[in-house]
């Protein structure tokens, strides 16, 4: 494993987190929201991006969506291979032979106190470290780790149990085959017995070497290669603007962090600003989350954060303040409910309604929320089809 640390390059792969919860009454665990990340291992430190962002940061965890009690993993990527592994691990004991997906291996156990423990534990606002103790199964014949199993010891926060199990497998990165994780599973047990779990899988995982480059208009074949940079514009605040969704959102298929797109389906002349019709506004889900109680429902937050359009680009933050309602006798086309409080959604949550049409099921939106559009779906299924109209109000440029 030192070996495989020394040779390992800079790396990123697709990071997918499932979160679930197990109810102190229940047997089942209820499945809550999905997650896509970048994760890179650069140097030894691990670092986060939204999907296709050149940005990394370490604290990108920290904007997302905090359910009661959800757990957060950092160093199943990466950090805990050289906190076992490296010059400062702890002993190894021999206990007994072990199994993982049909492959017979070897397990050793080890101990780590809390005065040599960087192993920490986040509930809210609250962190501490903590002691822990694990094990690791070991292929015997290929000498690979093939599973270790962490539980944490000694722990100063309001959580009643922590363990961790995370398998490996080798991979491609580069010019060479190293053993990296293939996915961790996370359990995190509150003082009221509900139990948080996290699966996580890591996927297409490449060498990284570079920052990408972000292109805002599309390339036809033929053009050139060198491209002048887009012209930037300022958003002034408070212009409304009718758009209509290009990217169809599902419970199913979705997940946070996955950019979406919508269209400008009328021009803006305003405060100085010509916008054409057409004009693509991009952003990402930034929450898709599932409720039980009093009844079943969604949770939907959705951020759009750039506008492109001929060879212009602008940053804008916006919020949602209602949907794009058919005019009634006297009103002006493009008319709006007010911009705050909530309001009652008549968009397309399903396939077969037409987009101006009222959903079978509501959409209650909170147009409280800066710089988001967030909104409960009530019904027992989530289907946001391409088409759904809504009215976004900007809010001045992002700081």
């Amino acid at each position: 494993m030192a070996e495989n640390i020394e040779r390992l390059p800079n790396y990123t792969c697709l990071e997918t987190i499932e979160r679930s919860v197990r109810l102190p009454d229940k047997k089942k665990l209820l499945f809550r929201d999905r997650i896509h990340l970048d994760v890179a291992f650069i140097g030894t430190n691990e670092m986060f991006a939204w999907p296709g962002s050149d940005h990394f940061a370490a604290d990108l965890l920290q904007q997302l969506p905090r359910q009661a009690g959800a757990a957060v993993a950092i160093g199943g990527f990466g950090g805990w291979v050289g906190s076992l592994f490296g010059r400062s691990a702890p002993a190894f004991t021999y206990d007994g032979a072990c199994l993982v997906e049909n492959r017979r291996g070897s397990r050793y156990i080890f101990s780590v106190p809390l005065l040599s423990s960087g192993y920490q534990i986040m509930v809210g606002e609250r962190s501490a470290t903590s002691a822990y103790a694990g094990s690791i199964c070991i292929d015997a014949d290929e000498s690979d780790v093939m599973m270790l199993e962490v539980h944490a010891e000694e722990i100063a926060v309001p959580v009643a149990a922590a363990s961790e199990t995370i398998r490996y497998g080798r991979t491609r990165v580069g010019s060479g085959d190293f053993l990296l994780p293939r996915d961790d599973e996370l359990t995190m047990t509150d003082l009221h017995g509900n139990e948080n779990h996290n699966l996580t899988r890591f996927s297409a995982c490449r060498q990284y070497t570079s920052q990408s480059s972000i292109s805002f208009d599309t390339v036809h074949e033929g053009a050139p290669v060198q491209q002048e940079k887009a012209a930037e514009i300022e958003l002034p605040a408070g212009i409304s603007l009718d758009l209509e969704l290009e990217t169809p959102i599902t419970y199913e298929a979705s997940a946070i962090g996955d950019p979406i797109a919508a269209r400008l389906t009328r021009p803006i002349h305003a405060a100085g600003v010509s916008i054409p019709k057409g004009a693509t506004v991009s952003g990402r889900i930034r929450g898709l989350e599932e409720y039980y109680e009093p009844e079943k429902y969604f949770s939907v937050s959705l951020e759009f954060s750039s506008l492109a359009f001929g060879g212009q680009r602008a940053r804008f933050s916006a919020r949602l303040i209602g949907p794009r309602l058919e005019p009634q006798a006297g009103e002006p086309p493009g008319h709006a409910p007010p911009s705050s409080g909530s309001g009652r959604w008549s968009g397309n949550s399903g396939a077969a309604a037409p987009p101006h049409a009222a959903a079978a099921a509501g959409f209650d939106i909170d147009a409280s929320a800066p710089r988001f559009g967030v909104f409960r779906v009530n019904g027992g299924s989530l289907r946001l089809n391409r088409g759904l109209r809504m009215i976004w109000q900007t809010q001045g440029g992002i700081e």
